[in-house]
């Protein structure tokens, strides 16, 4: 008889699967463990004694992952089976530690208490020290440190470090300074480095500022109390029991923050006093490297469930400076937008990149300063510069960039056609007809019948060279508008009509609600502040039943000349383009009977405008990214599918 265990598992890395095996040969029980695709499987014979006592082990050690969508167990009658493992080189991830590290850098009889470099094979940072193919000590910064006895002796037994490129202790590890003006002070032991985090948070309950090279960048440390309270800070969570007090969270949403991925996710600030320093929404973080987390258990003890930080660079001005003399490469941040039960990526590279796909293509494609390239396992996505040389009869770059790399055969693509066949790709649909929307800053909606995609509805392109007169023209009775919007906002119509400043229709949009910067993030965190149950009709359309960015523009002008408040006005944009890409999707699968729905862009990451989308949509009636950025780097995977 043997016992079958499957978790449901999406994420690209596989630092869930190394940390079951880890634990199992700890524990000394007999399992097979194996990845396929979606699915997590440890096999084990159902007899086994120990067996029972290491499930019961992994269900109170297993890190969170917001990856992890469900899991299931079943009993067969047969011999227990060898799962067939794939041998392949790791890939460098970027997540935060796992239960087993965390206990380390708390345990005083640790060698790594307070080491804020304590990591291991399933989690950690260990992007940042990463330079070249392949993963192993000699192509990572660790390279110019030697391990020490107790380490070697680890890399040879520990089932959570056994050949881990980037081991390291105090004895063989990174010093740290700390600078306070012309003092310096180095952490090279535990008790230095348990000092120099005392340190920084009792200056920062004193109200200085302290500015940290952590492992996921420069990070500047203060109290939000000291800043402008529209400032685009990130509350750091240091008390997880507080989170539910300080903000508005769903279950998901909690979930997520304490997940091994640490996402950052922007929230409404619930208690009335930290909205008088954060704004009424804020981006939310819980520690997720070393010196963060350190630094977090440290103003636990003096009574701080939460701190405010700004990423910034080594230029930054502090009153205190933690740094150590490696240089840093951090990814960018993962941002998650999350409705209900459903996680999306809207943005960020951490935990993503690099990974590994096993259906092989011969042709390299290049964006953001990213690659795909062919490799023997299949295709390799990383950035550029950590490659090398690769081959492939082709290269396709996208749209507007200048090729950095060069080919005889080079391709072109748009990131609105890449991005609806990424989630093809991702779901493995692309030979199955699809009615696509694609909503970066204006939506295209995209048909795809099973062999090529083709444009079906293209976004009107905005400009904003002579606006005002193009506004005028719209309609009967438009110039009447923009006559008395200037006289009523005469600020707002020479930024709006004569200096050309906005770029696009949601800086447009911002610099009519006089929002503090004009941005779509900055109407995305005003709608936010809306906590009512509808918003208005604004116009999106003018010609041929298409979205017209003037027509737009003149509807938001004429509800703040009514004097419509922002909030409401900002939440009714999202709204109003839900109705508008359903509306718009609904006659093209009528017309064309496409077999799948795809959605995609980072606008789709607006709870107002996805939430609207879902209920009139219908719940699982569309497709999107899992596993990938719902924009951006998605393009890198379905420039594939082309």
């Amino acid at each position: 008889m043997a016992f079958v265990f499957e978790l449901n598992f999406r994420a690209p890395h596989n630092y869930i699967k190394c940390f079951i095996e880890a634990l199992a040969k700890e524990e000394g029980v007999n399992v097979s463990v194996a990845r396929s695709h979606n699915t997590i499987t440890l096999v084990g014979d159902e007899k086994d004694e120990k067996l029972s006592v290491f499930l019961q082990k992994l269900g109170s050690v297993l890190p969170a992952s917001f990856h992890m969508t469900g899991s299931s167990h079943r009993i067969i009658s047969e011999a227990v089976p060898i799962l067939k493992n794939i041998i392949d080189r790791p890939l460098p991830h970027a997540v935060g530690l796992c239960t087993y590290c965390m206990k380390d850098i708390f345990d005083p009889a640790s060698r790594r208490y307070y080491y804020p470099f304590t990591m291991c094979n399933c989690c950690g940072p260990q992007y940042p020290f990463f330079e070249e193919y392949p993963f192993d000590r000699e192509h990572t910064l660790m390279r110019f440190f030697t391990p020490c006895k107790s380490c070697e002796k680890e890399l040879a037994s520990s089932p959570f470090r056994r050949d881990f490129p980037l081991i390291s202790c105090h004895v063989c590890g990174v010093p740290v300074c700390m600078r306070d003006g012309a003092k310096e002070r180095y952490a090279n032991d535990a008790e230095s480095f348990k000092t120099l985090f005392e340190v920084a948070a009792k200056a920062l309950d004193d109200k200085k500022s302290v500015k940290i090279k952590t492992m996921a960048g420069w990070r500047l440390f203060f109290d939000a109390s000291k800043t402008k309270r529209e400032m685009d800070k990130v509350m750091l969570l240091t008390d997880a029991a507080q989170a539910e007090c300080y903000c508005a969270l769903i279950k998901p949403e909690v979930y997520a923050l304490l997940s091994i991925e640490r996402p950052l996710i922007h929230a409404t600030v619930a208690d009335e006093s930290l909205r008088k320093i954060y704004g009424e929404t804020t981006s939310l973080k819980y520690p997720d490297e070393g010196f963060t987390i350190l630094l977090a258990r440290e103003l636990i003890e003096i009574g701080h469930g939460h701190i405010a930080y700004i990423p910034c660079d080594e230029d930054t001005k502090a009153d205190f400076t933690i740094d150590f003399d490696l240089p840093i490469d951090p990814q960018r941040e993962l941002r998650l937008s999350i409705n209900k039960s459903v996680y999306l990526i809207v943005e960020g590279e951490r935990g993503i990149f690099p990974q590994k796909r096993k259906k092989r293509s011969d042709r390299i494609v290049a964006a953001y300063g990213m690659a795909a390239v062919p490799t023997q396992e299949g295709m390799l996505f990383d950035r550029m510069e950590k490659i090398g040389k690769a081959e492939a009869s082709q290269l396709w770059v996208l749209e507007g960039e200048d090729p950095i790399l060069h080919h005889s055969n080079t391709r072109y693509f748009s990131q609105d056609i890449a991005s609806v066949m990424s989630v093809l790709y991702e779901h493995e649909k692309m030979h199955e007809s699809a009615i696509g929307c694609y909503f970066g800053k204006e939506p295209t909606f995209i048909f795809h019948n099973g062999k090529k995609p083709m444009v079906a509805v293209p976004a009107m392109a905005f400009s904003p060279k002579d606006l005002g007169a193009r506004l005028s023209s719209l309609r009967e009775g438009s110039d009447r508008l923009v006559e008395n919007f200037t006289k009523k906002f005469p600020r707002i119509a020479e930024k709006l009509f004569e200096r050309e400043e906005v770029l696009d229709i949601f800086d447009a949009a911002a610099c009519i609600m006089e929002l503090e910067d004009e941005s779509l993030e900055r109407v995305e965190k005003e709608a936010l502040k809306f906590h009512g149950k509808g918003g208005l009709q604004i116009d999106t359309k003018l010609k041929n039943n298409r979205f017209d960015p003037y027509a737009f523009i003149a509807s938001i002008m004429s509800y703040r000349l009514a004097g419509v408040e922002s909030p409401l006005l900002a939440y009714s944009i999202f709204e109003s383009f839900g109705d508008y890409v359903v509306e718009i999707i609904t006659e093209l699968k009528s017309r064309s009977k496409a077999d799948n729905i795809v959605l995609c862009g980072r606008t789709f990451g607006n709870p107002s405008l996805f939430s609207r989308v879902q209920k009139k949509l219908g719940v699982k009636s569309f497709l999107m990214n899992e596993s990938l950025p719902i924009d951006r780097e998605n393009a890198l995977f379905g420039a594939l599918a082309l």
